[in-house]
């Protein structure tokens, strides 16, 4: 255990190709957010009750995307695995599988949620006008669900060839046409609220557009991909659906804490609900960092167990583990510095900021182990310990609730809870690390003759 440590934290063979992997990720993951940013920087010149309406219907948006982002996080070890294997075309096949559930399931959810728009706004209890402008911004949204869906599935089918450039070039391609249209449609053809939603569909079809021009016709031979209309019975859509599933119960398990946490937090105050939401926004943007080593962990540990070298992929987990912590450790000591700036930076109140003052050591002291988990998630979904993740993060939900039950009275309690959540996923994950498939134990892989 000792001789691994002090290994994980030295220069390793594979550092280039982690940083090759991880850096576009991070600029992917880092430019993601920008469509929301530029929707609401634009509709917040149109007024209060515009941006309210923005507010909700992003939110809802969001959480129906993070459930249903499923197949991305599902193929990306799936095809890593079949690539290492040698078997490009069932690499290919998994890839235009993927293609038509995307389809399937976003022309049906996105009818399904178009109808409900009304009543899942109705949750909220906003006003008249901005109920209409949240139900107009969701209905758009909720019918192009397929073109996000599809720019998911390219986003997976790369990172399973280890290419995280492409996606890369997509992200930024997407947002620039979003960034010029939002003023056009919402103020030049006076369209509103609605014309920050088509801005971001025409965005979306063409990313989705762009990956199935490259999957299907430029690096078509590349990627192993047939065609699209090749019989729909011979892909190996069960195979991925079967696989996806528990990622939905995990993702499901990890919105309905992170939700809890802020439905506790507004039950305290408006003041609380405030300091929470700067805490948990500053938690949340500098997971983007980590969930980059995430993405190569998806791909490189997904080709190891391709090739069931587990030795050379616990190697790998170890280094990515230790980068993790010493990013984490670097996140810790910037927030710590910077916490003077915090409450000016969201031009806060003093009765929020002296809320906020007792809550951001929690978010200072996580990020090691926060690091740590994102890591060791991303490690776990390239070696397709898909059912142990759901199972480990409806655990964490559950410990999550129960603190707030408990201690959720105050806002250093709401803390105490997103803690639990965080920890209950480190001891479950590193459980796994040391008695799972990567124990030191298992070494029938190639590497095993020289480790």
């Amino acid at each position: 255990m000792w001789r691994e440590f002090r290994q994980a934290f030295r220069r390793n063979p594979r550092d280039r190709v982690i940083a090759a992997l991880a850096i576009p990720a991070l600029g992917t993951l880092a430019i993601d957010p920008v469509v929301t940013i530029v929707d609401t920087a634009w509709v917040s010149r149109l007024g209060t009750s515009p941006l309210a309406a923005l507010a909700i219907a992003g939110a809802v948006f969001a959480a129906v995307f993070s459930v249903f982002n499923f197949v991305q996080v599902t193929i990306t070890p799936l095809i890593a695995g079949e690539i290492a294997r040698g078997n490009r075309d069932k690499a290919g096949q998994i890839a235009t599988g993927s293609v038509w559930i995307a389809v399937g399931l976003g022309i049906g959810l996105g009818v399904i949620f178009v109808l409900l728009a009304p009543a899942i706004t109705d949750l909220f209890r906003p006003e008249p006008d901005v109920a209409a402008d949240a139900i107009a911004y969701l209905r758009i949204r909720f019918l192009a669900l397929p073109f996000l869906l599809i720019a998911t599935v390219g986003h997976g089918v790369y990172r399973g060839h280890q290419d995280t450039r492409t996606p890369l070039y997509v992200a930024i391609g997407m947002n620039v046409i979003n960034l010029i249209l939002d003023p056009i449609l919402i103020f030049g053809l006076d369209l509103g609220v609605a014309g920050a939603a088509w801005a971001t569909v025409i965005a979306q079809a063409v990313a989705a557009a762009w990956f199935l021009l490259l999957m299907f016709g430029t690096q078509k031979a590349v990627l192993g991909i047939g065609s699209l209309r090749g019989r729909i019975g011979s892909l190996p859509i069960g195979e991925v659906l079967s696989a996806g599933w528990p990622m939905i119960v995990r993702s499901m398990a990890l919105l309905g804490a992170v939700t809890a946490t802020t439905f506790a937090a507004s039950r305290i105050g408006t003041d609380e609900t405030a300091a929470h939401q700067v805490a948990m926004q500053v938690w949340l943007f500098l997971a983007f960092v980590l969930d980059s080593y995430a993405i190569a962990a998806q791909a490189m540990v997904g080709t190891d167990f391709g090739i069931n070298d587990i030795v050379g992929a616990r190697k790998l987990s170890n280094r990515l583990l230790a980068l993790g912590l010493v990013t984490g450790i670097g996140l810790s000591v910037i927030l710590a510095v910077t916490a003077p700036l915090i409450p000016a930076l969201f031009d806060l109140e003093p009765s929020v900021r002296a809320l906020l003052s007792q809550v951001y050591i929690f978010v200072i002291v996580l990020q090691p182990v926060t690091a740590l988990v994102y890591v060791w998630d991303g490690i776990g979904i390239g070696a397709s310990a898909f059912g142990y993740l759901a199972a480990s993060m409806v655990a964490a939900g559950v410990a999550t609730v129960v603190t707030l039950i408990l201690f959720g009275d105050t806002l250093v309690g709401v803390w105490a809870s997103v803690a639990v959540l965080t920890g209950v996923r480190f001891v479950a994950l590193a459980g796994w690390h040391q008695l799972g498939p990567l124990s030191s134990g298992r070494d029938p892989s190639p590497s095993s003759q020289v480790a």
